[in-house]
């Protein structure tokens, strides 16, 4: 384990960089060599640590990283990690400089970010986020004619490239539409003589199912984890990063039928019942309520019981009769040939992969395998 913290409390994650590795690999050979990959680490690396996985996306194939958090930036750059960087909008003007600062390509998403950026007295790189359709941030196309020519006055920007966030990427013909308005910004850009510029619309879900928009850069992002779902891991499957979630029973206890087990209800419980603790609960990113689900324990599947406490987890493992502390616990992942999928453990907490696993990740102390 990696840390005295994860010795200490046993519950931890498992985190397989070789597997983000492998699957930057995967995108290098779907898009081609002349292809830029801007390798999404966003959200502290989806929870596994923006240096760990920056580092191991580039060992794939990966030109460049992305991220939404400027400590993102300060955490990569303080492990020496001297790649591309490029931030996504995340901080208000009034902070233009401090940002420029952080060594990372900026990005303006509309014009008082813009002029911020062009008020410096320090070069400053920078991409333009187009606002495509999606409704979130971006320059409106009414706004194109301004941004550039404001971008082509003489000051320290230099704008490198131009981006947009294609949303519903099942429905390919709201993908065309988005990509129209995606097309004028460009149009306007090279019309104004604006010229090298890297163009970038493909995020996972479209490096998958749009070969055509793969332009001169890409940036994938829960492809490189693992956490493709439904049919789009149907066109090509990643390893999961989020390997496995683990514990260790640090208490047995057996009760008799006809005992009052305060936090399975107040009602006595109807047979004789061996319940374990684990050191992990809802503080961690499980959930409080609902349905709880197992765990394996002793290369069997024991359910969770009662209700996650903040920190704690209840099993019953009447029927194990080898269970007992220290006994490893796998609540995701592979002990011996029984296994608990993400999908799984996502239908059982009523989240959708994406949110559930690097919420876990981010919280849970990481064992990174290399």
């Amino acid at each position: 384990m990696n840390s005295l913290a994860t010795s200490l409390r046993p519950a931890w994650m498992e985190v397989d960089l070789q597997a983000l590795t492998h699957n930057a690999g995967l995108v290098r050979q779907r898009v081609g060599d002349d292809v830029q990959i801007f390798a999404v680490v966003k959200s502290h690396g989806f929870g596994c640590g923006a240096p760990e996985a920056g580092r191991a996306a580039l060992a794939g194939g990966a030109n460049a990283l992305a991220v939404g958090d400027p400590a993102d930036v300060q955490s990569i750059r303080a492990a020496g990690i001297d790649a591309p960087v490029l931030l996504y909008a995340s901080t208000s003007p009034q902070d233009a400089a401090a940002t420029a600062r952080l060594g990372a390509i900026v990005t303006i998403h509309d014009l008082p970010s813009l002029e911020a950026y062009a008020a410096l007295d320090q070069p400053v790189e920078a991409f333009l986020k187009v606002e495509a359709g999606l409704g979130r941030l971006g320059v409106r196309p009414s706004d194109f004619q301004q941004v550039f020519d404001k971008a082509l006055a003489p000051n320290s920007l230099s704008l490198t490239g131009i981006y947009t966030h294609l949303n519903a990427p099942d429905d390919s013909q709201w993908i065309q539409a988005q990509m129209a308005v995606y097309r004028q910004a460009c149009q306007a850009a090279e019309q104004r003589g604006l010229q090298n510029l890297t163009y970038m619309v493909a995020s996972s879900h479209v490096v998958l199912g749009y070969e055509e928009l793969h332009l001169n850069a890409v940036n994938p992002g829960r492809f490189l984890f693992g956490l493709i779902e439904g049919s789009w891991a149907e066109i090509e499957k990643p390893r999961p990063v989020m390997r496995a979630i683990k514990s260790r029973i640090i208490q047995t206890k057996q009760f008799d039928a006809g005992d009052v087990v305060g936090f399975l209800g107040p009602d006595p419980i109807e047979r004789d019942t061996r319940l374990a603790v684990l050191p992990i609960g809802f503080g961690d990113g499980f959930n409080h309520l609902g349905t709880l689900g197992e765990v394996l324990i002793c290369e069997q599947r024991a359910p969770v019981v009662g209700r996650r406490g903040i920190e704690h987890t209840v099993v019953d493992i009447s029927a194990i009769a080898a269970a007992q502390s220290g006994s490893e616990a796998v609540l995701l992942g592979t002990q011996g040939e029984n296994y608990i999928e993400a999908a799984e453990l996502a239908e059982w907490l009523g989240l959708p992969i994406l949110e559930l696993m690097p919420r876990l990740a981010r919280n849970l102390p990481k064992q990174y395998i290399e």
